[in-house]
């Protein structure tokens, strides 16, 4: 009998514990390698089909449409709720990445070739496609003393995929916390909006998927260094500091908390010398960003 009882015992080990190999072999995701190296040659190609072209309108008109536009215009929009399930790094980058997009801006030929550039990093707010950028991403329309590049042809998005969506208007806009918001024309596509959650304080952690010039969709993690303001009359001119890496073409990222809500908005850098004079022996980047207090305070 004992024997039989130890045989079945070793039996039902082995089924449940190749059971769980398996169901792990199942889950391990397998590692994607994309090619980013042809990203802006496959928008320019996307750009010159014909059923394309009929979406885009110019700077020039774009810039027309966003000088009327008033600072701190309410913005009509319901917000996709905060989730509350913490998410591994993996699963952020996968399940947030749809609600990030490229901003980019078309070089007509001239001087040199024509070409796709990449600008900066845009987050989507709405299925319908309300999204928010920096300020200074857009600053060339909405200052009037701006002088428009004369090689800068039309301003778009871009998902990961390729698929271009053109900016069809400028909503909102706060100089103060370097914020934009704009509409894209979807094409008739439902959009994935990002979820928004609540400031943080410092010691939190923090996560940003973002695109540094060259490098689209990276991620980089830290914590909340510090939150300050420069006027403690005006909440737009608070910041959240961050230890989190990124650098030019970064501006209009997410920066998440653990379970993937959208807490705060890339802005800029300033580096910290160890003197004025050369050497100037860089030491330290600061990297500013804007709490999504900031956003709520518009959206109606």
């Amino acid at each position: 009998m004992n024997y039989w009882c130890k045989f079945l015992c070793v039996g039902l080990y082995l089924i449940v514990f190749g059971s769980v190999a398996c169901q792990g072999q199942k889950n391990k995701k397998e590692v994607v390698y994309r090619d980013y190296t042809h990203m802006e040659a496959d928008l320019l190609d996307s750009l010159k089909r014909d059923e394309v072209k009929t979406l885009f309108c110019g700077v020039h008109a774009l810039r027309q449409q966003a000088q009327q536009v008033k600072e701190n215009t309410p913005v009509r929009l319901v917000p996709r709720r905060a989730e509350k399930k913490k998410l591994s790094p993996q699963d952020m980058i996968e399940g947030r990445r749809e609600s990030v997009l490229t901003v980019n801006k078309y070089h007509r030929a001239m001087m040199g070739s024509e070409g796709v550039a990449g600008w900066a990093t845009a987050v989507v707010l709405s299925e319908d496609g309300i999204c928010v950028s920096n300020y200074h991403v857009f600053w060339e329309f909405l200052d009037s003393t701006a002088q428009l590049n004369p090689r800068d042809s039309i301003m778009f998005v871009a998902t990961e995929e390729g698929r271009v969506y053109p900016i069809s208007e400028i909503l909102s806009f706060n100089k103060a916390a370097d914020m934009a918001f704009f509409k894209i024309d979807t094409r008739g596509d439902v959009l994935t909006p990002m979820p928004l959650g609540n400031d943080l304080p410092a010691g939190m952690g923090v996560h940003l998927l973002s695109h540094p010039e060259g490098y689209p969709y990276a991620y980089t993690n830290g914590v909340v260094m510090r939150t300050t303001t420069s006027d403690a009359k005006d909440p737009f001119t608070r910041r959240m500091e961050l230890t989190v890496d990124y650098a030019k073409g970064a501006s209009g990222g997410p920066i998440m908390d653990d379970c993937g809500n959208m807490v705060a908005m890339v802005s800029c850098i300033r580096a910290i010398f160890y003197s004025n004079q050369p050497p100037y022996s860089q030491q330290m980047n600061v990297k500013l960003t804007i709490p999504v207090s900031s956003f709520r305070r518009l959206i109606q």
